[in-house]
């Protein structure tokens, strides 16, 4: 797994890093590729060394997020292998893929933590269990040509669980894409693992995919805006770059790679337009620029939706003071009222909104006069 580290002297006038990763904070998330879910825009391939293809060796968990409140980060299972009686040992591999070039710079950081049992911190079995992060890149044809391993535990992983995470963020060394690479492939590994006892799982969240691309590579003046809109309106994301010689322009909406059809034009353009907006094209955009030189990805700008709702108002007329009740009722001639709130008036009239009402819908309303 582990490949050589290659270093280059470039000169000061270097792009700086920009994170590639589409959800690298892992809190979009959804069913995939296994029982539960995991993180949207990422493979989880998992495997047995015996039972073959496996579709529960992690899934997303918000205990062990770091990075966003309410967010989520990913919980690898290694109790699910075994080493006895029989060895079936799990391999699990979290990764996301990138268009990349040749001579480009990567760096692979994130958080991550251990607990006290996990077997990656025994080396008891042969093979040894194995937590990694991993840059590999890839041919045209999909072959790796070349494989860097960063092994978390002798870099310091915590055995302290989801609490320790916030406190180690390592970041990978600088890996150079060799000649002929077309994609880059970054995640995590958990490799050779089985259960031991008690508590022995293994967490990341917040991956950051740094990019510097080559000298003569394109340089973005210009990063794509967000965009709101109304339902059936129509968005436009424009990019500008400096040097437009020769630069070819590729966009993408969240990680799947956009072409001209249906509501998309200029998607091989600097400015994509996408009209009849529906909730299907909400989510981040962003472009992939790229010439001879090298590429570089834009910043993320994301696209809403813009919904009016209409709620219904009950007006309530008095001495200013006094308090009602509001109630509603699903039928004209009801015979049980539902109360919806207690307003006392500080204002008259004053106007009681029913937020609560599903549209459509029809509800019939009364006030009581309490004191």
């Amino acid at each position: 797994m582990v490949g050589a580290l290659s270093l280059m002297a470039w000169s000061a006038n270097v792009a700086t890093g920009a994170n590639i990763l589409f959800n690298g904070n892992l809190d979009q998330t959804g069913v995939q590729d296994q029982f539960n879910p995991t993180p949207l825009g990422w493979s989880t391939i998992a495997t047995k060394s015996i039972d073959g293809s496996f579709n529960d060796g992690g899934d997303s968990e918000p205990w062990c997020n770091v990075v966003d409140p309410g967010g989520y980060g990913f919980f690898f299972k290694p109790f699910q292998g075994a080493a006895t009686p029989l060895e079936n040992l799990l391999d699990v591999y979290l990764y996301q893929e990138s268009p990349a070039t040749s001579n480009s710079l990567y760096t692979l950081s994130g958080y991550a933590a251990g607990e006290a049992n996990f077997c990656a911190f025994f080396n008891t079995n042969s093979p040894a269990p194995k937590a990694l992060f991993v840059v590999e890149f890839l041919n045209g044809s999909g072959a790796i040509i070349a494989s860097n391993a960063y092994d978390l535990v002798l870099n310091g992983l915590p055995n302290g669980g989801p609490p320790a995470m916030s406190g180690f963020n390592p970041t990978t060394p600088q890996y150079t894409a060799p000649f002929g690479t077309a994609t880059v492939r970054a995640g995590a590994w958990l490799l050779n693992a089985y259960t031991t006892t008690g508590a022995q799982s293994f967490f990341v969240d917040g991956f950051n995919l740094q990019l510097i691309s080559p000298p003569g590579s394109p340089v973005i003046t210009n990063q794509p805006q967000a965009s709101t809109v109304a339902p059936g309106a129509t968005a436009h994301f424009t990019v500008g770059v400096s040097n437009t010689a020769g630069v070819t322009y590729q966009w993408v909406h969240g990680n799947t790679t956009l072409v001209n059809g249906g509501n998309i034009s200029g998607a091989t353009t600097a400015s994509l337009t996408v009209s009849g907006v529906s909730t299907s094209d909400v989510g981040h955009y962003r472009v992939l620029v790229a010439n001879a030189s090298g590429s570089v990805y834009s910043a993320d700008a994301p696209l809403a939706i813009q919904v009016l709702n209409f709620f219904p108002a009950v007006t309530l007329n008095g001495r200013l003071g006094d308090t009602y009740r509001v109630d509603y009722a699903t039928d004209i001639a009801p015979t049980t009222w539902i109360p919806l709130s207690t307003n006392k008036l500080t204002t008259s009239p004053q106007f009681i909104f029913d937020t609560t009402s599903p549209v459509p819908s029809h509800r019939f309303y009364r006030s009581v006069f309490l004191f």
